[in-house]
């Protein structure tokens, strides 16, 4: 067994290929400021309640690397016919020169191999690239070191262990030496790949691409560097890929036409029997250096990655990475340059990771570097997710002492739907060395739409002990409610529904989240009540496991949640949503009318013709209307028991929809069905003026009509973020671009607003992009507490504006959208 000097795997890692600009020179502070202190009680509370949540929700380490089951994994594991998963490990096992694996669904980890084993390596060292299961059922990889030569082999393995190896690179025979990637399966069941050199081309040694049999008959198709001054690429890490034309594809992380130092890279294109066409050279701007594969999207069109290179000024000025698309024919495009965003959060340095197209339809990958986190010097590296028309987002920041750090290869999806990919370190606390991660995409969202119920109490823990009633919630619990097993209410199952959540806190509240009972809690919040007042927001919920939604306490509380309708897949009797601008329709403090004044006496009910208002005009057959209510004492310090809204024409419901006990200005919003001719009725337990704002309405679904697409709660701005300051005036708010990634098509957005004062809050109005800001508002905070509220808001371009009237913070998380 050779002995090294040290680490091979810190070899590759500092040097990766002679020409190589050194990660050391690659210049990042490595350093991210800290958040802003706060220090007031209410908010130290209100931050644990609405910290930026990440994706723990769907992400969860399955597998971390001990060093004798394997170390540094550099490859993702695949999901082989018998539904076990196999891979390699770069190092680790008995001669610590790395593994292969085999893990079960069940994340049992079994070592098939340990490579070093044999006299001299002649088994192969340390795999770079990942496997490929055979039309035999047997599992084909490669090493970047070992074998005869001591330069690479390629093996086979079953699923029991028995390995052989099937070719021997050698450092004369013009055959390439240290192959870097793993192998793809071509249409004839032979295996295909490359080289990271050797072969000679043009008296260089500069890589070859290779076609293999089963049986280990070994045929060198090119050898790269054939052509002056490497014109048609050196040095290719990456594997190829087998596209629909029936040729295969893939890049150089050196050569072409262009003028970086070294020469930027190429990709290209070879036929089954070695034609290689050169289909584009990059050129620093474009990209750098590209060390992943290639992905065919189901589009036709390639998609990958470069490590350096493109627009980004960080990383030492030589660009931080980019993602790119080009066609069969070779026109290319640059979707994404990395490091666009503050510390890099969006991640930098992009690996050996080749993308993925899994079943939502999107491109996943890594970077190994960049991120949120800053236990690694520049970052542990992130997962991210882009479109195919390049709208990129970061979908996981990788921490080293949890979920592993520096994710070097790309992801694979296996048949539970879930992508599976691996860190190079950390986990357990950073004691690891590597990890197997996964993630589930989010599915996506289906269309649904309102129907109309009338207004009913389905939960209150007040009442007597039971599946819809007491005990009191304690604080730090959660507690699941399956609404369509309530036996006063009639719901039935739904995809979502339109809810009037109340807290009746026992003390301070920091904050209640609700949210779809089978999925986890999100980083988000519904309403909070720090001075523990009696408080209502209302909430569109997607439904959970069996209809059930779930809701999590920070402190003891009652809980009373009234709903008024729900939404279901479109049928016969659904209504579709149709936004408007915002506008408003009711004020008690005008002139006296029908839509004006007087106030409203406590105790009364009061009908509003609502359809006689200018906002309205034309509207015909509305089924409900997408409101905000707004009330304001009628006399100094006349607090309000409650404000009910419901139909004209029906009876008073034992609901409520806010609730005013510190005499404040107060706002909630609610979907309301409409009554007879279009009116509602509205009832208070004492005096008060009411401000009513519209935003929208429900009826029958016609070509300009919305569907709603319930998504999990995920946060999708929070101006706190990056020692962000509070604001005062207008602001856009780009929703699409979010991390939550709502679709482009989206119409208006489903938001809870969060604003978080540092005084006195006049009011906080949100409305569409691009339109004048209009005379209604969304919520007030006039006591300077913590206050949120549900607005639907209309867009026209994925961006909405925000105004507040004095300084405050301001947190939007999305539970939904409505598109065409």
């Amino acid at each position: 067994m050779p002995t090294l000097g040290r680490s091979a795997f810190a070899r590759l890692r500092d040097s990766r290929v002679s020409f190589h600009r050194s990660t050391k020179n690659r210049k990042g502070d490595g350093s991210r400021p800290a958040g802003a202190l706060r220090t007031v009680c209410i908010l130290l509370c209100f931050c644990a309640g609405l910290g930026v949540p990440s994706s723990a929700q769907s992400f969860s380490v399955f597998v971390t690397f001990d060093g004798t089951h394997g170390a540094g994994p550099q490859s993702p594991p695949i999901q082989g016919s018998d539904g076990n998963f196999y891979g390699t490990t770069f190092e680790g096992g008995a001669q610590r020169f790395g593994t292969v694996y085999q893990v079960t669904p069940q994340g049992g980890v079994t070592v098939l191999h340990n490579f070093c084993s044999q006299s001299n390596c002649a088994d192969g060292s340390f795999p770079v690239g990942g496997l490929v299961e055979g039309n035999d059922g047997n599992f084909y990889g490669t090493t970047s070191q070992g074998g005869a030569h001591n330069v690479g082999i390629v093996f086979v393995i079953s699923a029991g262990g028995s390995f052989n190896v099937l070719h021997s690179f050698t450092t004369t025979g013009g055959d390439g030496i240290n192959p870097y990637a793993g192998l793809v399966k071509g249409q004839d069941g032979n295996f295909y790949g490359t080289t990271k050199a050797g072969g000679n081309g043009g008296g260089q040694s500069r890589g070859t691409v290779f076609k293999i049999t089963p049986a280990g008959v070994l045929t060198t198709l090119y050898r790269f560097c054939s052509v002056g001054a490497c014109t048609d690429g050196a040095d290719p890490y990456s594997p190829l890929v087998l596209a629909s034309d029936g040729n295969f594809y893939g890049t150089t992380s050196a050569g072409g036409h262009d003028t970086c130092v070294f020469s930027c890279g190429t990709v290209f294109k070879i036929t089954p029997d070695g034609t290689l066409t050169t289909l584009y050279s990059f050129s620093q701007s474009d990209g750098a250096e590209p060390l992943a594969g290639l992905a065919q999207a189901s589009d036709g069109n390639l998609y990958g990655t470069t490590w350096m290179g493109g627009t980004s000024s960080g990383c030492g000025g030589e660009g931080c990475g980019t993602v790119f698309k080009i066609t069969l024919n070779g026109a290319f495009t640059n979707l994404y340059n990395f490091c666009t965003q503050s510390n890099c959060a969006d991640g930098r340095d992009p690996y050996y990771g080749t993308l993925v197209q899994a079943s939502d339809g999107l491109l996943y990958g890594t970077t190994w570097q960049g991120g949120s986190d800053n236990t690694c010097s520049n970052g542990c590296g992130v997962l991210f997710r882009i479109e195919l028309g390049g709208r990129f987002t970061t979908v996981h920041s990788f921490t080293r002492t949890t979920d592993g750090a520096s994710p070097f290869a790309g992801l694979t999806q296996a048949s539970d739907g879930k992508l599976y990919g691996t860190t190079t370190f950390g986990g357990n606390n950073g004691l690891g060395q590597g990890t197997i991660y996964r993630y589930a995409p989010p599915i996506p969202p289906m269309p649904v739409q309102f129907i109309a119920a009338t207004p009913c109490r389905v939960v209150d823990t007040r009442g007597p002990n039971g599946p819809f009633g007491g005990p009191v919630m304690q604080g730090n619990t959660s507690r699941s409610f399956t609404l369509p097993q309530s036996p006063d209410c009639q719901i039935p199952s739904s995809a979502a529904y339109s809810l009037n959540v109340t807290v009746a806190p026992r003390g301070p509240l920091g904050y209640l989240t609700i949210w779809p009972t089978g999925q986890d809690q999100p980083g988000v919040s519904t309403l909070n009540s720090p001075d523990g007042r009696v408080k209502a927001n209302a909430a569109i919920v997607p439904a959970g496991t069996n209809g059930a939604i779930s809701v999590y306490v920070t402190n003891t509380t009652d809980v009373i949640i009234d709903v008024d309708g729900y939404f279901a897949t479109p049928g016969q009797n659904t209504n579709q949503f149709y936004p408007l601008p915002p506008c408003r329709i009711i004020d008690t403090r005008g002139p006296d009318g029908h839509l004006g004044g007087p106030y409203l006496h406590g105790g009364a009910e009061r009908d509003f013709p609502v359809l006689e208002s200018p906002c309205l005009a034309g509207l015909d057959q509305p089924q409900a209307y997408s409101l905000n209510f707004t009330v304001v004492p009628h006399r100094s310090g006349q607090s309000l028991g409650y404000l009910s809204v419901w139909p004209v024409g029906q009876q008073q419901p034992v609901v409520s929809t806010l609730n005013n006990p510190t005499a404040t200005t107060v706002a909630n919003a609610a979907i309301v069905p409409a009554g007879t001719d279009g009116a509602i009725a509205t009832y208070v337990s004492n005096d008060t003026e009411l401000i009513v704002d519209i935003n929208g309405y429900f009826a029958a679904p016609s070509q300009n009509g919305t569907s709603l697409y319930p998504v999990s709660p995920c946060r999708a701005y929070d101006s706190r973020d990056n020692g962000g300051q509070p604001f005062r005036g207008a602001r856009a708010v780009d929703i699409v671009e979010s991390p939550c990634a709502p679709s482009v098509n989206a119409q208006a957005y489903v938001l809870n607003a969060t604003v978080v004062p540092r005084g006195a809050l006049g009011y906080l109005t949100l409305w569409p992009d691009g339109e004048d800001q209009p005379v209604a508002s969304t919520l007030n905070a006039l006591d300077g507490l913590i206050t949120s509220n549900m607005a639907i808001v209309p867009t026209m371009n994925g961006s909405i504006d925000a105004y507040a009237s004095s300084l405050t913070h301001l947190i939007l998380d999305i539970s939904g959208y409505f598109a065409p």
